[in-house]
C-alpha cells in the first residue's frame, strides 16, 4: 500500500508543478544537440526534449494509474459476482472470461486505437477495459478463500450481512494481494499505451513517452536519435523498473 500512496503523491506533485514548467513550444533551434541552452537537445521543430519529458510524465503516469484502476476494479467486480452466484452462474461467468481471453487484447487495442485515436481519458478507459480478464480467476480464488474462513462463517452465523463481511473481513485480508495486482496492471498498461503511441494510434496532441519515441523514428539513422529516442525510452524503462523494485520490496505485498 505504501507503493500506491507513493505513486499518488508523486503524481500530485507532478500535476501541481506542471503550471510552473516552461512552455513546450517550437523555436529556431531545430535538432540542436544537448548543450547549455537545451540540456537534452531539441526535436525537429525546435521543442526542448527535457521540457517535453516533464510535460509527458504526468500524462503517462496518470493514464497508467487510471487504466490499472479500471482493470483491477472490473476484475474484482466480476469475481465478486461469480463468488456470490450459484455454481452454474459462476461457471457461465468463467466460460465468458475464457472466451474473452481467446481474443488477443492487443488486436482489439490496435483496431480501436486506429478507429478512435483516443486521448488521455479514452486511452485509460480503453486499456482498462481490455486488461481485466487476466485477473478475474485470481481475484475469484482470493474471494472464495476468504469467504470460507472461520471468522467470516462465524460472522454470517451471528447475523452479519454479506456487505459487512466484505467490508470488515474479506477486503482487508485481500488488500495486499489486490495492491500487487494493481501494480502489475500498471506495468502492463504502461507498456501497451507506449506501444499504441509508438504506432501513432493515440491522439497526436497527447504528449507521452511513447509518442516522443514515435516522433524520433524519422531520425533513427542520424545522430539526433541519441537525444530524441533515448530520453523517453530511459524514462519508460526507469518507471517500469522502479515499479518492479518497489513492489518486490514492499513487505505487505511480499506477504501476499
Amino acid at each position: 500500500m505504501r507503493v500506491l500512496f507513493g505513486l499518488a503523491a508523486g503524481l500530485l506533485l507532478l500535476l501541481a508543478a506542471q503550471p510552473l514548467m516552461p512552455a513546450y513550444r517550437s523555436s529556431r533551434d531545430v535538432l540542436a544537440p544537448p548543450g547549455r541552452g537545451h540540456l537534452l537537445g531539441t526535436n525537429d521543430i525546435g521543442q526542448d526534449v527535457l521540457t517535453g519529458l516533464l510535460h509527458a510524465t504526468p500524462n503517462t503516469v496518470l493514464m497508467a494509474l487510471a487504466a490499472a484502476a479500471v482493470a483491477t476494479a472490473t476484475a474484482l467486480i466480476i469475481a465478486g459476482v461469480a463468488a456470490a452466484a450459484s455454481a452454474t452462474i459462476r461457471n457461465m461467468i468463467l466460460r465468458l472470461v475464457d472466451a474473452v481471453q481467446v481474443v488477443p487484447s492487443i488486436l482489439v487495442l490496435l483496431f480501436l486505437g486506429t478507429l478512435m485515436q483516443p486521448g488521455l481519458a479514452g486511452l485509460a478507459l480503453l486499456l482498462g477495459l481490455t486488461s481485466w480478464h487476466e485477473d478475474v480467476r485470481v481475484a475469484l480464488a482470493m474471494l472464495r478463500r476468504e469467504l470460507q474462513r472461520e471468522n467470516v462463517r462465524f460472522a454470517r452465523h451471528m447475523g452479519a450481512s454479506r456487505t459487512y463481511c466484505l467490508r470488515r473481513h474479506v477486503m482487508p485480508a485481500i488488500r495486499p494481494a489486490l495492491a500487487a495486482l494493481y501494480i502489475q496492471n500498471i506495468r502492463q498498461v504502461t507498456l501497451r499505451a507506449a506501444g499504441l503511441a509508438f504506432l501513432g494510434l493515440t491522439d497526436p496532441r497527447l504528449l507521452t513517452w511513447g509518442g516522443m519515441m514515435q516522433d524520433a523514428m524519422d531520425y533513427l539513422y542520424t545522430p539526433a536519435w541519441l537525444w530524441l529516442l533515448l530520453p523517453p525510452a530511459l524514462a519508460l524503462t526507469s518507471f517500469l523498473l522502479i515499479m518492479l523494485l518497489l513492489t518486490e520490496n514492499d513487505p505487505a505485498e511480499a506477504r501476499a
